[in-house]
């Protein structure tokens, strides 16, 4: 049977159980002026609790959030999309997204139609520079630059000015035969760029030629801050026999790359890390488990060297307690080898699926996903899956949980932090029999 990345993530929290924007406006234009991206504002205050954006005739989602500066949010996702019926989702005229709020959740602009082709298009991932570049990474199944689609989906790259969003956007597009889905974007400066991510499973016509594979590319524009002057200095693909999905990515400062991820059937089923060369060359593979619905979702250089890793996995994990049928943990790894130093896990009664991960300026990390379960006494699990946040110390010990959900079904993307050490995340949720997408600001921060 083919799945898809969704089918993955659905398959595993499935098998692990049995073993805004409608308050913000929608429907695109720009919004009032900007403020200067060096102007701080308050920290983020958001009244609603959740906002939807309205799904205007079809799907909606988002797949990224970013907090500036200024503490303002920026949002990638797409909207109008056809989701259930094709194996790569979403289908249909999908247009691609890119908004700003204020700290307070109003909207200050709308990509509108830069990322509309005639095809599918969704942005998937955002990266900020330290002199206020935006870049946005995403797919497309139309041409947004350039003169042709190389294949079922390229990806594509944007650069915004973030004190100026309005002002003209450079563009790229590429891509081959294979379908690609970034997932992933880290910018080092404002020329140097890596995209950490897979490509779906490649099907031309009525049989499967290609399974997903794990893929990864740095680029560099020649023009610093513009897009549109990017090009490919080189690319990964796992090309292995079973399906692998990547979706954690980390770059060191002597410009070697991390993938992390799952292969979910054949030998070598299981979450792994890879470590590739500042050339992009395959050093070392490691594998920590053998079933696959375990997962690796994110990686993270931290001050003393080491590596972040965190994701899910059935059972215990290098002997620590599980405490339901899938639960969270975070490690810390060698960078040398991708042995693991330190760990911990911590979950419900029932299953857990991590997204991402924040780190904040005193070291919490904050955990973000979906649950089956209950991490509130008080608050049982609204519907299919509820959102979760928890913020715990270095050490794994719980600082404070928040959960939200509908009688729906959750899927949990990105979460951000502002300079104040508050939270907000993103996702999308079953409403009124559509997929819409969600913000998520967790009350009584």
């Amino acid at each position: 049977m083919v799945r898809t990345r969704l089918a993955f993530r659905h398959a595993a929290l499935a098998v692990a159980v049995l073993s805004v924007l409608s308050a913000c406006g929608g429907g695109g234009g720009s919004a009032s002026s900007v403020p200067p991206v060096d102007t701080p504002q308050v920290c983020l205050s958001m009244a609603a609790e959740a906002t939807f954006h309205p799904a205007e005739g079809g799907a909606s989602e988002w797949n990224d959030v970013l907090v500036d500066g200024s503490n303002r949010v920026w949002l990638a996702g797409y909207d109008r999309g056809i989701v259930g019926q094709t194996s790569i989702e979403p289908a249909g005229n999908a247009r691609g997204i890119v908004r700003m709020l204020s700290n307070t959740g109003s909207l200050q602009f709308d990509s509108a139609s830069r990322l509309d082709s005639a095809g599918a298009d969704a942005a998937e991932a955002l990266a900020m520079t330290a002199s206020g570049v935006i870049y946005a990474v995403g797919r497309t199944s139309g041409v947004l630059s350039g003169t042709a689609n190389q294949g079922q989906f390229d990806v594509f790259m944007v650069s915004i000015d973030g004190a100026r969003p309005t002002d003209p956007w450079g563009v790229t597009q590429f891509g081959d035969v294979f379908p690609q889905h970034p997932r992933r974007l880290v910018a080092t400066s404002n020329n140097d760029l890596y995209i950490g991510g897979y490509n779906d499973d490649y099907i031309p016509s009525n049989y499967v030629d290609s399974w997903a594979d794990a893929s990864a590319y740095r680029l560099r524009a020649s023009r610093p801050g513009d897009a549109s002057t990017l090009s490919v200095v080189w690319s990964h693909r796992s090309e292995s026999a079973e399906q692998d999905y990547a979706s954690g990515l980390a770059v060191l400062p002597d410009g070697s790359v991390f993938l992390g991820g799952v292969a979910t059937s054949g030998s070598r089923a299981g979450m792994f890390v890879r470590k590739l060369s500042a050339s992009g060359a395959t050093l070392w593979t490691a594998r920590y488990t053998s079933a696959g619905v375990d997962n690796v979702a994110v990686l993270k250089p931290l001050p003393d060297g080491s590596l972040l890793m965190a994701g899910s996995v059935v059972g215990s994990f290098r002997g620590g307690s599980a405490a339901g049928n899938q639960d969270v943990f975070v490690a810390r790894i060698n960078p040398a080898d991708g042995s693991v130093l330190s760990s911990f896990q911590v979950g419900t009664s029932g299953a857990e699926w991590l997204t991402d991960l924040k780190v904040d300026s005193q070291g919490n990390f904050y955990l973000y996903g979906e649950t089956t379960g209950a991490f509130l006494s008080a608050k049982p699990s609204a519907g299919a899956s509820d959102f979760f946040l928890l913020k715990m110390r270095s050490d794994g010990a719980l600082v404070r949980a928040w959960q939200w959900g509908t009688d729906g079904d959750e899927r949990a993307t990105s979460v951000a932090l502002d300079s104040c050490g508050r939270a907000v995340a993103v996702g999308s949720t079953t409403k009124e029999g559509r997929r819409q997408a969600v913000l998520w600001y967790p009350q009584g921060q």
